[in-house]
């Protein structure tokens, strides 16, 4: 295991990174354990809130936002991977936790520095809302990891991922935080979690979708229902915001595109095959969102 073959995107979505011990092999761990790939994933549904939200492209919290997310998201990915340490043996054994490249405790520490940094940024360029908001998100995903994923389903990730756009728009409206378009996004963000989910837990037959775990036929049928429902919360994103009509034609192409990778999670599934119907439903989404920025500033 130690000499295989990793490659940039293994490192960058936190699935592998090389095992022997060195301090460059170190940093490649750390950027791995954090799953820095995921993270700049998310950098674009900053973009299409805070568009939303009313921001600027030229606000000066627009920067500040980004950079918070990236921490919170890397504080959310490490802890991740610290509960799953023993479980990545297994299922992903050149993970750099599974491996000791990176032990526990530096994981831990490379957490707390991080949060703290975080932290500071918001208070500093936000508002005390998106920190308390941030800080529930961070907990949920600790019950969803610690528990709710291996005894009642990780259908359930979608009570984190709804807070996420919420809190986001928080940090620049505040006051229209109970408003439909905001948790409209989290609804967004909500239904892409049993689509990212089902691509990432395809080869564990012990974690339930919700108490049950269904057939690979069952979770392909689900993979397309949510897809096609990611199109229809997108009209009413459209429909809220007043965005241009070319946002559902655009939509409506991307929601083919998702469609396509149905066929990679019957019963043939394979790391790899799950592997790339997960990169290109997560570019896909990313385009989505950065597609909602740009209508949202233009309109």
């Amino acid at each position: 295991m130690a000499t295989a073959k990793v490659s940039v995107s293994d490192v960058f979505f936190g699935r592998a990174a090389p095992a022997e011990h060195s301090f460059r092999n170190k940093i490649v761990g750390l950027i791995a354990v954090q799953e820095i790939g995921i993270n700049t994933l998310v950098m674009p549904i900053a973009l299409g809130t805070a568009a939303l939200a009313g921001a600027k492209i030229t606000d000066p919290r627009l920067l500040s936002l980004l950079v918070v997310t990236f921490f919170a998201m890397g504080v959310a990915m490490m802890t991740n991977n610290i509960i799953d340490a023993e479980r990545d043996k297994k299922k992903w054994p050149l993970k750099p936790l599974a491996t000791g490249l990176i032990s526990k405790s530096e994981a831990i520490i490379c957490v707390s520095i991080w949060a703290v940094i975080g932290i500071v940024i918001a208070i500093v360029f936000l508002n005390w809302l998106i920190i308390a908001l941030g800080l529930l998100v961070l907990m949920l995903n600790y019950v969803y990891s610690r528990y709710l994923r291996d005894n009642i389903g990780y259908m359930t990730l979608f009570l984190p991922f709804l807070l996420v756009p919420v809190a986001m728009w928080s940090g620049f409206s505040p006051e229209t935080v109970l408003t439909p378009l905001p948790w409209i996004l989290g609804i967004l963000f909500a239904v892409w979690t049993p689509v990212s989910s089902i691509t990432q837990e395809g080869l564990d037959p012990t974690i339930p979708a919700l108490f049950i775990r269904p057939s690979p036929t069952t979770e392909s049928g689900l993979f397309v229902v949510f897809a096609i429902a990611l199109f229809f919360v997108g009209v009413a994103i459209y429909l809220y915001a007043q965005l241009s009509w070319l946002f559902v034609v655009v939509s409506a192409l991307l929601m083919a595109v998702n469609l396509t990778q149905a066929k990679y999670l019957g019963g043939n599934r394979s790391h790899e095959k799950l592997a790339a119907a997960f990169k290109l439903e997560a570019a896909s989404f990313s385009i989505y969102w950065l597609l909602l920025a740009v209508f949202g500033w233009i309109k």
